[in-house]
């Protein structure tokens, strides 16, 4: 059983009643048991998407069956998003310091809870008390590890000026607020940033937010310098493709393993989350910039070549391998994933020299499908 269907199966025995955790362990939840759920959904996810970029969103999370509704659905989801990037961030403490803005019910938490086996210290801020009720639940009760040392959950982000945290996560939460709200968040959590930590911003994968968290991201790292991109930006100065296309934006498409519930709702709903649209931006106080480019597009066959657009240090543009050029050296590009970090030498957009030479850097974001055991 993956992480993913691990915490699904959580998640369900959590929740769900008794009779419908039974059919889930036998296969299938019949559809009546699941409609509550579903409609509740349906609820949720249309307030999301009419949601007019930059303004405030009213919280369609209005009563307890609209929270466990969200957390059946949508915790999968948002929690694969950090376990892809999770591989990106390093900690050389035995316990770390966890804040989770907008922690809905407890989703990074959970995410975290169930791929690291050092010790958590979580500090929580959700304004919903319906979503607030049900991360009490879900990570009080977490029993897959036993590294949840410290949990808080409050209503407000109110903290000691002293406290700091390795790692802030502010998952979907952006989005909801007016740019100059969502700008005071953001000065207001990175002034709690541990000397080496982390930041981490996450935004449903949409045009119009991300090119808002595009800009956002010119405005953090220009007023605070030490406060580095590490993914998936290599570079430290304004963003080039907000500058050079209208349209564009900087985005991946998570492949995963779909749960067998998730896949249900799906089915019920007429919804698609077979594959998972995401932005994401990664910061890391005092870090140091990456080297290489990354890969912002699929590399694909035209008549000249395989070509991808790149970003890196002092480049942004199509680079191309010419058909005649390409070999052993250059497949790393051919291959290459969206967001994958590739070090080039020499490193350049257009065509590409017969001595290019080019190897694929790690760590890369990766989806972590490995076995995990459940506790009876």
């Amino acid at each position: 059983m993956s992480p993913i269907d691990a915490l699904e199966d959580f998640l369900a025995s959590q929740i769900l009643p008794e009779r419908a955790y039974t059919q889930y362990r036998a296969g299938k939840v019949s559809a009546s048991a699941l409609e509550p759920y579903a409609e509740a959904i349906r609820h949720v996810s249309a307030a999301y998407v009419t949601h007019d970029t930059g303004s405030t969103l009213t919280s369609p999370i209005n009563s307890r069956l609209a929270a466990e509704a969200y957390a059946l659905y949508y915790t999968p989801i948002n929690a694969a998003k950090i376990l892809h990037l999770l591989p990106l961030l390093s900690f050389d403490s035995p316990a770390i310091q966890v804040l989770d803005v907008g922690c809905g019910p407890g989703t990074a938490g959970l995410a975290l809870l169930s791929a690291l086996s050092t010790n958590i210290n979580l500090t929580c801020v959700e304004t919903s008390p319906e979503m607030r009720a049900v991360a009490e639940q879900l990570l009080s009760r977490w029993s897959l590890s036993d590294t949840l040392h410290t949990l808080d959950i409050s209503r407000s982000l109110s903290l000691d000026p002293k406290r700091s945290f390795d790692v802030i996560i502010c998952a979907n939460v952006l989005a909801e607020l007016r740019e100059k709200d969502a700008m005071e968040l953001l000065l207001a959590i990175t002034d709690h940033l541990t000397p080496r930590g982390y930041l981490l911003l996450l935004e449903p994968g949409q045009q119009s937010h991300t090119r808002r968290l595009m800009g956002l991201r010119d405005w953090l790292v220009a007023r605070d310098r030490a406060l580095v991109p590490q993914f998936p930006c290599l570079r430290s100065d304004r963003c080039p493709m907000l500058s050079a296309s209208s349209t564009d934006w900087c985005h991946d498409t998570l492949e995963w393993r779909q749960p067998r519930l998730h896949a249900q709702f799906d089915s019920i709903l007429g919804f698609n989350k077979h594959r998972i649209k995401y932005s994401a931006f990664l910061f890391q106080k005092n870090g140091a910039l990456k080297e290489g480019v990354r890969v912002l597009t699929p590399p694909t066959k035209t008549r000249q070549g395989v070509e991808a657009l790149i970003c890196g240090k002092d480049l942004y543009g199509i680079t191309r391998v010419r058909k005649g050029l390409r070999s052993a050296n250059t497949r790393p590009f051919e291959k290459a994933d969206v967001f994958d970090r590739l070090l080039m030498a020499p490193a350049r957009v257009g065509d590409l020299s017969a001595d290019t030479v080019i190897t694929r850097a790690l760590p890369q974001p990766q989806l972590n499908h490995a076995e995990v055991t459940l506790k009876d």
